[in-house]
């Protein structure tokens, strides 16, 4: 005899609960576990926004000012600012705005001459020169190093010659005598005219 299939259970959530798998049953625990969670933690996460936000509003005032009154506090702020902040910044400005490229070609003029035989070692802002020519002038201190004193000289002229710079002076010079072939190490302050905005 053949066996019936006869199933008269109404077709509702127990009936198919009943019928599901262990593993699909699991699976929809865990999913209603996580959207339980998801959903509490981002209640946790809007609560402490909320408290944040309070929290910044009783501390910070001046965040919640208008912005006509933002920009005036700004504006005293910058006016506090004392005569040594204003004189290093100004001397920051006087280093930035150095004609470089201008400096360079000639320095590299001078150096690439013929018969030039001097190594640049070291290129210094020389701050003395703009404290006491704040407009006029521009000053730089080269150390170098030549074979003997005539190639010094014969730089130190090239550099008096030529164009760019207003003056060119010898401050120092020794001999490095830790070094076997004895070179002359010398320092020159070079002064140019500041280029008018």
């Amino acid at each position: 005899m053949n066996r019936l299939s006869l199933d008269f259970a109404p077709r509702s959530v127990r009936y198919w609960w009943a019928r599901s798998g262990a593993a699909l049953r699991a699976a929809l625990v865990g999913a209603t576990l996580a959207l339980t969670a998801g959903l509490w933690w981002t209640m946790e996460i809007a609560s402490d926004r909320q408290q944040l936000q309070q929290a910044l509003a009783r501390t910070a005032p001046a965040a919640v000012q208008p912005p006509q009154q933002r920009t005036t506090l700004a504006a005293k702020g910058a006016l506090a600012i004392d005569a040594a902040q204003a004189k290093a910044m100004n001397r920051a400005l006087v280093a930035l705005n150095r004609p470089w490229p201008e400096l360079w070609d000639a320095l590299e003029r001078v150096s690439s001459a013929a018969g030039v035989h001097v190594a640049i070692l070291e290129m210094r802002p020389d701050s003395a020169a703009s404290d006491q020519d704040p407009g006029l002038a521009q000053g730089m201190r080269l150390l170098a190093e030549s074979k003997d004193s005539a190639h010094m000289l014969g730089f130190m002229r090239r550099l008096r010659a030529e164009p760019f710079f207003v003056s060119a002076v010898l401050s120092s010079h020794q001999v490095n005598a830790q070094d076997p072939n004895m070179p002359l190490r010398f320092e020159v302050l070079l002064r140019w005219m500041q280029a008018s905005p």
